[in-house]
């Protein structure tokens, strides 16, 4: 089951962005935001582009976030080893939040919203596997710069906690 538990976390990791993202969960945006607002609100807008693991370079994790709509929704595909995500982060309006969700090849799938911790967008997710765990999830975004963002993560239920340090593709 641990075992479970950390491909589960690396998974998600990556799915998200992986963060995705670093968006956000807000401050309060004016009434009639959208998701380009709510991310300029919390300077993240920047998380816009292709992120590779700096151990491997991409060969282990790779996540890209590119907007879908502009302004409205992003579409984040991600990659890690054999599990392929691709979820999308929006703003919902009438919650002032964003959230995120997506699904992979596999048959898992999550749903979550982003907040603020200072500077950190965290994330926190709920999940079912492919093989019908669920679980939940928190990954904190932290932007050491422009073109790297450390992903710290646990899981609620077996408290193990991850780390990955993405930079941008070049």
């Amino acid at each position: 089951m641990k075992s479970t538990i950390t491909h589960l976390c690396r998974s998600f990791l990556a799915l998200i962005g992986i963060a995705t993202i670093a968006i956000t969960g807000l401050t309060t945006p004016a009434q009639g935001a959208d998701l380009g607002e709510a991310l300029d609100s919390v300077e993240w807008r920047g998380i816009v582009g292709t992120w590779v693991d700096s151990e491997t370079k991409g060969e282990r994790v790779k996540v890209a976030y590119a907007w879908k709509f502009e302004n409205k929704l992003i579409e984040v595909n991600s990659k890690m080893g054999e599990t392929e995500n691709i979820s999308l982060m929006g703003f919902n309006p009438d919650t002032e939040e964003v959230f995120m969700m997506g699904g992979n090849n596999k048959g898992g799938g999550s749903i979550g919203k982003w907040s603020m911790d200072g500077e950190d967008a965290v994330l926190e997710l709920s999940y079912v596997s492919e093989t019908g765990d669920r679980g939940t999830m928190k990954l904190k975004h932290h932007r050491v710069d422009g073109d790297t963002i450390k992903i710290t993560g646990s899981s609620e239920e077996g408290g193990e906690e991850f780390s990955v340090t993405l930079v941008r593709a070049k």
